[in-house]
């Protein structure tokens, strides 16, 4: 038995609180409770979403726009975060047809496919942005963003997803 230990039974007068005090201290345990990163998540997704507001592009003529002024409709919450997360690889409109894009190998899902949406459900895509492509035996380079997103915005993520099916038909 370990020195420490063997003092701790040895002295039988000390109590179990002091025990664990002890122990405490000597391990440099700060507290007994368990981390709860709530509060960090939710401000991390408050400061992620203050950066995602719009940029302004160019207007009609080419010209800079004046300053406040934006051609475009401001983003929703789950267009924030796919633009963020996935346009890099599936493109800003889900199609996954840009020159870089298709140079990836493998070339990511067209998003906006028919046949893939009838042939996959909600709860696949939602599996597939949490755990990522290798958890349903797809490529791994399609990475899991479950630690990132919450299941709510994958639920957002899903249904934006599902709504390019209908544009596309």
């Amino acid at each position: 038995m370990p020195p420490l230990f063997s003092f701790l039974v040895i002295n039988s007068r000390l109590n179990c609180r002091m025990a664990l005090t002890f122990i405490l201290i000597v391990t440099g345990v700060q507290s007994c409770e368990q981390y709860n990163p709530t509060n960090q998540r939710q401000q991390f997704n408050q400061e992620r979403l203050n950066t995602l507001s719009p940029l302004p592009s160019l207007a009609a003529g080419g010209n800079i726009p004046e300053t406040g002024a934006v051609d475009a409709p401001p983003l929703s919450v789950e267009e924030q975060q796919f633009a963020s997360f996935c346009a890099s690889c599936h493109g800003g409109d889900g199609q996954a047809n840009t020159p870089a894009i298709l140079a990836m190998n493998p070339v990511p899902r067209n998003l906006t496919d028919p046949a893939w949406h009838n042939a996959v459900d909600d709860a696949h895509i939602a599996k597939v942005i949490k755990l990522g492509g290798q958890a349903v035996g797809l490529s791994v380079t399609m990475a899991p963003w479950g630690a990132v997103l919450s299941n709510e915005d994958i639920d957002r993520l899903v249904k934006l997803i599902r709504s390019w099916q209908a544009e596309a038909n």
